[in-house]
């Protein structure tokens, strides 16, 4: 599952592990306007588009769970490869 993080490095930001206090981890992320830009564009993208969704939809109706399987798994593997 991609985090806000993964999308902050996919954009080109650079993101450090400032320090760790007991469980909470802090994070600092730096990068240009551009780079900025680029991560909220990233965060409006939905991660899935409409038609993939009525299909994943239809596929569930139906009761097929395999098919279910297999097209979210070749999303996975196509958003991977981006």
């Amino acid at each position: 599952m991609e985090t806000l993080l993964d999308r902050a490095r996919q954009a080109g930001m650079a993101v450090m592990l400032d320090a760790c206090i007991g469980r909470e981890r802090f994070h600092s992320i730096a990068g240009s306007t551009a780079t900025l830009a680029r991560f909220a564009q990233l965060c409006e993208t939905p991660a899935v588009d409409r038609d993939t969704l009525m299909h994943w939809a239809a596929l569930c109706e139906r009761g097929d769970m395999p098919a279910v399987a297999a097209a979210i798994e070749r999303t996975l593997g196509e958003r991977a490869s981006a």
